[in-house]
């Protein structure tokens, strides 16, 4: 595990040992008008299947480790995606934290691209609004530093969050993911529809891409294509795998 490449990050024996072991799987997102693969997100997995990713994340955070996980994952998906030839979009998840870390090294995730030859402009970093923002200047900073490289800027979870429309103002993102709650609800709640028609019709305005997130049944696929949502995520459609290729035929 490179982690002498990180520079000065902060770690310890025990978390080499279990970061070591995590993996990727790919989930497809398609093109609503083709049906096509438009990209695949990137989903950090860990080889003991008992270890929750979620709870993994939150240790990193509370105990300072979660810039050293984040880059981690970010190097796998690279490397991974680029062993396996994809030539769509690769969606890799950062931590809003990561960006204002102070270890944050400028340049690295440009050094994985070279390393496995992975273009960049074909990469959609994703940001969760989930998190609270503490110092927006530096975090918009650190937004635009990597959209002026080359790279495709998204926000995962609109909606469920703590950035909302302010988050959508400030960094104009390239795609925006609505998040699972209100594509769940489509069909019978008002307000969900009402929110994600206003989302879209906004984002389209803009020039913005929207994303259905987590499709689970064909009653969500058609209300999401109803309202001319641009791409379509989730187990209905397409359910993360280790194998690109599983996903070809799709």
């Amino acid at each position: 595990m490179p982690y002498a490449e990180f520079g000065t990050l902060k770690s310890n024996q025990i978390y080499e040992n279990l970061y070591s072991q995590l993996t990727v799987h790919f989930q497809p997102i398609f093109h609503s008008k083709t049906s096509k693969v438009f990209g695949y997100e990137a989903l950090t997995r860990h080889k003991q299947k008992k270890i929750n990713i979620k709870k993994l994340f939150d240790d990193a955070k509370s105990k300072g480790f979660i810039y050293l996980l984040d880059m981690l994952c970010r190097r796998n998906a690279i490397k991974e995606a680029s062993k396996q030839g994809l030539k769509d979009y690769l969606f890799i998840n950062i931590c809003p934290e990561t960006l204002l870390d102070p270890q944050h090294t400028i340049g690295l995730t440009d050094r994985f691209t070279k390393e496995f030859n992975f273009p960049k402009e074909k990469i959609v970093l994703e940001i969760t609004e989930q998190t609270a923002i503490e110092n927006y200047d530096i975090f918009i900073e650190s937004v635009f530093y990597y959209k002026n490289l080359g790279y495709k800027i998204a926000i995962d979870d609109f909606g469920a969050g703590f950035g909302g429309p302010k988050l959508l103002s400030l960094i104009e993102p390239d795609i925006v993911k609505i998040d699972r709650h209100f594509i769940s609800c489509l069909k019978e709640n008002p307000i969900c529809k009402s929110f994600v028609s206003f989302t879209v019709n906004l984002c389209h305005e803009r020039g913005i891409m929207v994303v259905a997130e987590g499709i689970e049944n064909q009653l969500e696929l058609i209300e999401a294509l109803k309202l001319q949502i641009d791409l379509l995520q989730g187990y209905y459609l397409g359910m993360p795998t280790s194998n690109i290729r599983d996903n070809d035929d799709q």
